[in-house]
């Protein structure tokens, strides 16, 4: 059983959620997740400069590498999910109204 009151358990659960759907989001379209959690300078980084530049890099590589190469923009997309779910939130939010 816990120790906290239910608005901090509502609440957790609320951020639990939040980086799901910014996970989700950056598996959809790398850079999204970290603009919806409030970071839009990162997100519009990942969009417009990370996500080509990986799959550039990938591509090149999968020349020389027999398509090993493509590994590159699946990790990406992965480390950028990952961090998507972990940056802190941003955005504001207000407070939770229960009875």
């Amino acid at each position: 059983m816990s120790h906290l009151p239910a608005n901090q358990l509502a609440r957790g659960e609320m951020d639990r959620e939040h980086n799901v759907v910014a996970a989700a989001l950056s598996i959809l379209l790398p850079g999204m997740g970290h603009a919806y959690k409030g970071r839009y300078g990162a997100g519009l980084a990942i969009l417009l400069l990370g996500a080509p530049l990986s799959l550039w890099v990938g591509v090149l590589l999968s020349l020389a590498t027999l398509g090993l190469g493509l590994i590159i923009p699946v990790c990406f997309w992965a480390m950028t999910a990952v961090s998507a779910y972990y940056t802190e939130d941003h955005r504001i939010h207000h407070p939770l109204n229960l009875l």
